[in-house]
């Protein structure tokens, strides 16, 4: 008997060392959402689906150019438990209706016009796309709209519906010098943006962008380059 509760104890002790090596996830932030016709809107609803939460602005091109992937992913994965949310901060209801007529998909949207969805989820470039596991766990943050973001955001979606855990490096950051860090957030950063800045193109083409954005939120008293990231991040 003595033997038995020995190594129960063993058994114990490694289970809980092995939990201690296991990469954390962070627990689901608690957020107030509403949909579009006002209605109460809560992320605990999805919980048992697979989460592609997708932070997104009209003004931002490369959602603009997202919706239509994200859409589509929807499609794909639906039957195996996949729900995307498209989640705006805008406070401009009008904007965000004229983007969705021009854009339309059949995925859920919901609004936070206070904006505190962005900053507990720590939203720093636009789009965010968060892939949240069927426990509402944080478990990888993707940031950018281009094709790379896309097939990390898949092939991590495709991990975590075999079973498996998501290996380390599975999210996509963008640069230091390109996260909202400022006065400003990277939610409410339209009116510095232009058509052309987002996160596409090679280093040199982003690194230029930057060095544009950077005069202009300089001008605008946000700390220039110290506040990073554009609108259309």
């Amino acid at each position: 008997m003595r033997s038995r509760a020995l190594g129960v104890f063993a058994a114990a002790l490694l289970l809980a060392a092995l939990s201690k090596d296991a990469p954390a996830r962070d627990n689901s932030p608690a957020v107030s959402l509403q949909k579009l016709d006002g209605a109460a809107f809560s992320l605990d609803s999805l919980r048992g689906n697979l989460v592609v939460l997708d932070f997104w602005a009209s003004w931002c091109v490369p959602c603009r150019t997202s919706f239509p992937y994200l859409d589509r992913l929807q499609t794909q994965y639906a039957a195996k438990g996949v729900r995307v949310v498209g989640l705006t901060l805008e406070t401009d209801g009008d904007a965000v209706q004229t983007f969705l007529d021009q854009v339309p998909v059949a995925f859920a949207i919901a609004r936070d016009p206070s904006g505190r969805a962005g900053e507990t989820f720590g939203v720093v470039a636009m789009p965010t796309t968060f892939l949240l596991d069927r426990d509402g766990r944080v478990a990888a943050r993707f940031e950018g709209g281009d094709a790379k973001a896309h097939a990390r955001l898949e092939a991590a979606l495709d991990v975590l519906l075999s079973g498996r855990p998501l290996p380390p490096g599975s999210d996509l950051r963008v640069g230091a010098g390109l996260e909202a860090t400022g006065v400003v957030k990277a939610w409410q950063r339209g009116y510095l943006a232009d058509s052309f800045m987002n996160l596409d193109g090679d280093p040199i083409t982003r690194q230029l962008r930057e060095h544009i954005h950077a005069s202009k939120e300089g001008a605008a008293g946000d700390g220039g380059a110290a506040g990073g990231g554009c609108g259309c991040n």
